[in-house]
């Protein structure tokens, strides 16, 4: 493959996640008033339907003949709803930076768990000793909390962000699976918009957003941080490796770190510093150190795959 092409590639595929990285710090500069579940709302909302339409004109895909397995699909925007709702309302409780890693790098790890129970998937060594590292680091938060200015919900709501994502990318694997890949997470999206919009035209204050700041925040989170990060994404990874991916990604919660130690002021102290540091060491673990699981099952004979895999 062509060195020009390829490192286009990974440039594409990093700026996405810089731009997914960017979504906690954005709730945290948006104007007082507007709720956690508010923002992860909107966010889907705006952000389905827009990537929706960039798939249709820049992805060459056609809704007429996709065809979505139904259940994967409903379970995968579950999963994306559950993110977006945990997710925002951790990052308010626990900082940007913790909130950030515990969420992201806990994902794959509930992926593999929840993959060897629903999907038959073998657990290999490289999951358990990532699990280790990533699971100590979450309990010395939790255990932290009580001691330093940790919010032990918040951690606990990170970690039910991540389960929601470790979910949508199980769902998701069916729904993308032999379709445009792109088009796949932009009709995951687009269910989600349709399952949190009731909550939010009846239960949700919408006047903070009619602000022109509220109103650039949402805007950013969908158009931005959503629907062209995803874009990005997807046009990366179709000249990307796929067993790059993972260390690629690494760069969205690094992304949240940085930004909320730099512009939010969000420190570490030494316990949660090494909390996290530990919470990050497991997806260090899994993107460097990847082990080919064996077969499970003769039933088995094929299956179904993408070179692209869901992300948030």
């Amino acid at each position: 493959m062509e060195t020009p092409r390829l490192t286009k590639g990974f440039l594409l595929v990093i700026f996405a996640a810089v731009l997914f990285g960017t979504t906690g710090t954005s709730q945290a500069l948006a104007p007082a008033g507007i709720s956690s579940t508010t923002i992860g709302s909107l966010r889907l909302i705006i952000g389905g339907p827009a990537l929706l339409l960039m798939a249709l004109i820049f992805g060459n895909a056609r809704l007429s003949t996709f065809r979505p397995p139904v259940i994967p699909t409903l379970v995968a925007a579950s999963g994306i709803v559950m993110f977006q709702l945990c997710f925002f309302e951790a990052v308010a409780r626990t900082g940007v930076a913790l909130g950030t890693i515990v969420a992201i790098c806990m994902a794959p790890v509930i992926s593999g768990l929840l993959g060897a129970v629903f999907q038959k998937e073998r657990l290999t060594r490289t999951w358990f000793i990532a699990s280790l590292l990533a699971i100590s680091g979450c309990v010395l938060l939790s255990v932290a909390g009580s001691e330093v200015q940790v919010d032990t919900t918040g951690i606990f709501l990170a970690f039910g962000a991540g389960f929601g994502y470790a979910v949508s990318l199980v769902g998701s694997k069916a729904v993308v699976a032999d379709h445009s890949p792109i088009l796949g997470i932009a009709v995951i999206l687009s269910v989600g918009a349709v399952m949190v919009l009731p909550r939010l035209l009846l239960f949700e204050d919408l006047s903070p957003v009619m602000t022109a700041h509220g109103t650039a925040v949402v805007l950013y989170l969908g158009l931005v941080a959503t629907a062209a990060a995803y874009l990005l994404l997807a046009k990366g990874l179709s000249v990307v490796p796929v067993s790059m991916t993972a260390l690629l990604m690494l760069v969205e919660p690094l992304t949240g770190c940085v930004l909320g130690v730099l512009l939010l002021g969000e420190v570490f102290t030494p316990v949660t510093g090494i909390g996290a540091l530990l919470i990050f060491s497991g997806l260090l673990v899994i993107s460097f150190f990847k082990e080919k699981p064996a077969p499970v099952a003769p039933l088995v004979t094929h299956h179904k795959k993408s070179r692209f895999r869901n992300r948030r």
